[in-house]
């Protein structure tokens, strides 16, 4: 019985080229979807002899399908080949890690393409002759590919794409410590919450805080623009170098346009304003517009405060982290900015969720307060 082989792209002429250079070896199955491709996957699983895929795929994007996979030990047991357009951006070295085995660059030439697989799959049969049988790994494959269809497929989406671009971002340049993105996410969602709760009159919903504290995760992600010598620098910044780091702002929202087909628009929505307007400062002191009073979008507000909070507790390349209680006087001070003063009045309701999530996730590396 032939081999099989799945291809997952969403463009129509790359699935026709590939099955036209595989079908007279391998039972071909084509998939145009993410949602499409996950069900083959859970399917055939390791009986496939490699797996095509393409990063930006309708749904499910590629690599949270990928990551999924080798999550689950799948990468381990099937060869995983990345589909590269002529004019793709080079792919990041984090699709490696995550166990894929080559890049297919168009224009796909049939003797290499054949020739990869071939020696692929031999490589990979020979791995797994050694290891241990596989039914545990496919079940856990299965529950792995089943908590991505956990959600409706809106949220799902954007919650892969977010997740996805974080990923690389953090683990490519590691511009912030570990868990600062996850932090000011859990940090947005409790502010958010109490907001709700204090002022009715601001429409916050739970869904509506919820969208807020996904969105979060992407307020820095212009930073990738930036050069390591002034993310890295453990120094003060020049002034030159100062307004480099504060043109991460206009340079994130630019990079959010490119997957702005991709979430809905909720969530494109509050990801820009956030990305754009979370340094903004209620009295007209942040950047980058000078904006002041409500003219700063709230989802902006709310995650800048989580931010500046996030930043005092923990440690960076330039700084010791601060106590909690020290962060807070900070804050409520006045000495990290001027927020609006609901946002204040929420953020002392929040101390101790926020202190509590810190211990929890022992964030903190100043000297305790007690």
């Amino acid at each position: 019985m032939a081999g099989k082989i799945l291809i997952i792209t969403g463009k129509l002429v790359e699935r026709e080229e590939l099955s036209d250079i595989l079908k007279d070896n391998y039972e071909v199955i084509c998939a145009s979807s993410g949602e499409e491709g996950r069900k083959h996957l859970l399917e055939n699983g390791a009986n496939l002899e490699c797996v095509f895929i393409r990063a930006d795929l309708p749904g499910i994007s590629g690599d949270a399908l990928v990551k999924a996979a080798s999550e689950s030990g799948l990468t381990r047991k099937v060869p995983f080949i990345v589909i590269e357009g002529e004019d793709d951006p080079d792919t990041p070295s984090s699709w490696f890690e995550m166990g894929v085995m080559d890049f297919a660059r168009k224009p796909f030439r049939s003797k290499p393409i054949r020739r990869r697989v071939e020696n692929l799959s031999r490589i990979v049969k020979k791995q797994a002759a050694s290891s241990v049988k596989l039914g545990t790994q496919d079940e856990t494959l299965k529950k792995q590919f089943k908590l991505l269809s956990l959600q409706s497929e809106e949220l799902k989406k954007s919650r892969n794409l977010l997740m996805a671009s974080l990923g690389s971002i953090v683990e490519d340049r590691n511009l912030e410590h570990s868990d600062h993105i996850m932090h000011v996410k859990e940090f947005t969602k409790i502010l958010g919450l109490q907001m709700m709760q204090d002022y009715p009159d601001l429409g916050l919903t739970k869904e509506k805080v919820e969208v807020y504290s996904i969105a979060s995760m992407l307020h820095d992600i212009g930073k990738i623009s930036l050069p390591d010598n002034v993310i890295l620098k453990p120094g003060r910044l020049t002034p030159e170098e100062q307004e480099l780091m504060k043109s991460h702002t206009s340079k994130g929202c630019e990079l959010l346009e490119g997957i702005k087909n991709y979430i809905s628009k909720d969530y494109f929505s509050a990801a820009y304003d956030i990305c754009k307007y979370h340094h903004e400062k209620y009295d007209g002191g942040g950047y980058p517009y000078g904006l002041s009073g409500d003219d700063i979008p709230l989802s902006a507000q709310i995650v800048g405060i989580a931010d500046i909070y996030d930043g005092l507790v923990s440690e960076r390349i330039y700084k010791k982290a601060l106590p909690k209680s020290r962060a807070f006087e900070l804050i409520i001070s006045g000495e990290c900015g001027v927020f609006a003063p609901k946002v204040m009045e929420s953020f002392r309701k929040c101390r101790e969720k926020f202190e509590a999530l810190i211990d929890q996730t022992g964030m903190e590396l100043a000297d305790s307060d007690d």
